[in-house]
């Protein structure tokens, strides 16, 4: 997902694996956020979005892990969408993704081959777009930037800390989402 700055700066984009518990932890996250109605929404208050820690999501500045980054978290909206933020420790500025369908990904985490990175661009799934297209374009850069990487581990949401939200045993092998 493209990180939104007001500035102009460097982009960046955000790394992290996901697994069928991730998946179904984004379900369960979804569940806690309650519904706009007639009722809630004349209201002081409302609250329509769930932020958890994400902490081994890495935030790279164009291929550079970009360590100026803080706060790493995924927010869920009552709409069904998700997206991630952090904030930059120089600037103070809020890095933010464009959103993106918490069912789609779903769907394609259970539909595309397990081990496959998908890469979400401007909210959009660019795994499938002509290689000649700014998508398709961009997808092929972080393919150069990823063979000269090591491979991170799963990514785990950081709802208790010291408490790990994954089993050890995994019906099917995780797979790594690049957010533009």
């Amino acid at each position: 997902m493209q990180v939104v700055k007001r500035s102009g700066g460097a982009t960046h984009h955000v790394e992290f694996c996901i697994d069928d518990n991730f998946a179904e932890r984004l379900r369960q996250l979804r569940s806690l956020v309650p519904p706009l109605n007639a009722l809630n929404k004349q209201r002081d208050l409302v609250i329509d979005k769930v932020r958890v820690r994400l902490p081994t999501a890495i935030w790279r500045c164009g291929g550079d892990v970009d360590s100026s980054v803080e706060g790493s978290c995924i927010v869920i909206a009552a709409e069904g969408f998700f997206n991630c933020g952090a904030k930059d420790r120089k600037s103070k500025e809020k890095l933010v993704t464009y959103t993106f369908p918490i069912a789609r990904l779903i769907e394609l985490h259970m539909e595309r081959p397990a081990g496959e990175t998908f890469y979400i661009r401007d909210g959009i799934f660019t795994n499938d777009e002509p290689a000649e297209s700014a998508a398709g374009r961009w997808v092929a850069s972080l393919h150069e930037l990823e063979e000269m990487r090591v491979p991170e581990a799963p990514s785990d949401f950081d709802t208790l800390q010291g408490v790990p939200l994954r089993s050890e045993q995994r019906a099917l092998p995780s797979q790594r989402i690049s957010l533009n």
